[in-house]
């Protein structure tokens, strides 16, 4: 069978790698209905008290429940996160049957690891019928702890309890009908570095594969895993790392399906991958900035064009690249904004010969010509509320909501693909996934 990794090298794969009391007030509706109500009755009348739902941070399920076959019967079960003033302060996980219409009974609890949810998610890791639990768990010294869950109609156990800094789910073995489990580990070695472990579905059993070292001597931490599509539409892992203790930078790794392991993957053309794509602002995760299903890495430019004055300490001209092919895979070029955390996709022909300064309210910027200094766009974040006269005058269009502000935008002097159409369709905000 043809090698999923040199299928991805022949094509250059693309770049290299989840609340307190007060959230948790705002968070919770006064009254729940429907089936959470239902649920959390059953789940109170198990306990003999009144159970505290417990939100977790993220992943599939940013609520106390969460549905699925966990056992592969062909219904569905539910899974409960809460507190309890008997089980003390860990949160603990409850599976419950569907016991009629509206209507459910507690099968199995366990106590989780700790008193915060960081993560909570489902998948197909066993078989492609029964999904598995995934909780993540934080603690108070900053650990965190992945635990993964099966029910088999009858009891919850725990499959795996590893400790970790990150995780990703995706079919990076290419089984097509379960999904694998990469989890990057903290080193305590003396010289850093990353621990990557691949988990997998073996012969019915899922299970630790692989252990992957990278870095050493030179990551001293892992920032984030992405899962991305290739080229081939298989999967590959990019991940975020920590250089030193200021900056990031990005590497790849890909499986090897004539080895059956994960393996480093190096862009051909491109010496140091990581020195390529450090960059100083450590907020910059890689991400999927075009929608294509594929990563992309950021990468600062100096040459990307002219900063003046004001604009200097919050713009920052940005390529965002996937390296799929030979030519290095698709680009993005563009302007990031670190103080209103968003990034204008700006036409490649503007690259190199462009000039930003700030808007004379202070307000936002201008992009400009560098040479004639005509103005082809402003950009700004106002509150809408006290801008209504300026915005009906000048004819400034929403673009989007940050926070209680409103980032807005005029054309002044027309450009072909710089539109107020490819300004709304193309602008992220980064600190949404």
């Amino acid at each position: 069978m043809r090698s999923r990794y040199a299928a991805l090298a022949a094509a250059l794969l693309l770049t290299g790698c989840s609340a307190g009391t007060d959230v948790e007030t705002l968070l919770r509706a006064p009254q729940l209905s429907g089936e959470s109500a239902a649920l959390q009755r059953a789940l109170n009348s198990y306990l003999g008290g009144s159970a505290t739902l417990k939100y977790p941070s993220s992943g599939d399920f940013l609520s106390p429940f969460a549905f699925g076959d966990w056992d592969g019967d062909g219904a569905d079960e539910a899974a409960v996160l809460y507190t309890s003033d008997a089980a003390g302060s860990n949160v603990s996980l409850a599976v419950l049957e569907p016991a009629g219409e509206n209507s459910w009974q507690v099968s199995q609890t366990v106590e989780g690891l700790s008193s915060e949810v960081e993560t909570f998610s489902a998948a197909h890791l066993r078989d492609a019928t029964s999904q598995q639990i995934l909780a993540g768990y934080g603690s108070a010294q900053g650990d965190r702890y992945l635990v993964v869950y099966e029910y088999d109609g009858t009891a919850l156990s725990t499959i795996i309890s590893n400790r970790y800094t990150e995780m990703v789910l995706g079919d990076f073995t290419g089984k097509g009908d379960t999904e694998d489990l990469v989890l990057a580990m903290p080193t305590d070695t003396e010289y850093g570095g990353v621990t990557l472990q691949l988990l997998t579905n073996v012969e019915g059993e899922f299970r630790s594969y692989q252990t992957l070292n990278l870095g050493e001597g030179t990551y001293s931490g892992c920032a984030a895993l992405h899962a991305g599509q290739g080229s081939d539409n298989a999967m590959y892992l990019v991940m975020d790392v920590w250089i030193g203790t200021g900056n990031l930078a990005s590497d790849i790794i890909l499986y090897d399906g004539e080895t059956g392991f994960l393996q480093p993957y190096h862009p051909p053309g491109l010496a140091d991958l990581q020195r390529s794509t450090l960059r100083s602002h450590t907020e910059l995760l890689s991400r999927d900035i075009d929608g294509n299903a594929t990563i992309d890495i950021p990468v600062e430019l100096s040459d990307g064009g002219t900063l003046q004055n004001a604009a200097d300490k919050s713009l920052v001209f940005l390529l965002w690249q996937d390296y799929t092919t030979l030519e290095g895979g698709n680009q993005s070029f563009g302007i990031y904004d670190s103080k209103n955390n968003f990034y204008l996709p700006l036409p490649d022909s503007l690259r190199g010969s462009i000039l930003i300064r700030g808007n004379p309210a202070g307000t936002g910027w201008l992009l400009c010509d560098s040479e004639s200094g005509s103005i082809y766009c402003e950009l700004r974040v106002v509150d809408p509320a006290e801008e209504r006269e300026t915005t009906s005058t000048l004819h400034y269009e929403r673009i989007a909501n940050i926070g209680n502000q409103q980032l807005q935008a005029r054309i002044v002097t027309p450009y072909s693909g710089l539109t107020i159409d490819s300004i709304i369709d193309g602008v992220v905000l980064l600190g949404l996934e």
